[in-house]
C-alpha cells in the first residue's frame, strides 16, 4: 500500500510542473481577446471594401467628359432608304 502512494506522488510530481498557472491562463485570455478584436476589425474592413466595390460596379456608366476645348464625338446615325414603290413586298393571300 505504501508503494502505491509513492507511485501516485511520483506521478503528481511529474504532472504538476506541466499544468497552467494563473499567469498562463491570463496571457491566453489576453491573446484570445486581441485575436478576436483583430478578426472583427478585419471583417468590417473587408465587408466595407466589398460593399464599395459592388456599389461602384452597379453604377451606370457615365459618358466621358470632353477635355479642354475638345468637343464630344457626335453619335453616328445611319438612315436606311425605303424600298422603291415597284419593289414593295406583297402580302400573302390566305388560302382556303
Amino acid at each position: 500500500m505504501e508503494n502505491d502512494w509513492t507511485e501516485f506522488a511520483a506521478r503528481i510530481d511529474a504532472i504538476l510542473p506541466t499544468l497552467a498557472t494563473k499567469a498562463d491562463v491570463e496571457a491566453l485570455r489576453a491573446d484570445f481577446a486581441r485575436w478576436t478584436l483583430a478578426t472583427v476589425i478585419g471583417l468590417f474592413i473587408g465587408f466595407g471594401g466589398l460593399f464599395v466595390g459592388i456599389t461602384n460596379s452597379l453604377k451606370p456608366a457615365t459618358p466621358a467628359v470632353a477635355q479642354g476645348g475638345q468637343q464630344a464625338q457626335q453619335p453616328i446615325v445611319i438612315y436606311v432608304p425605303a424600298a422603291a414603290p415597284g419593289q414593295q413586298p406583297q402580302q400573302p393571300t390566305p388560302q382556303k
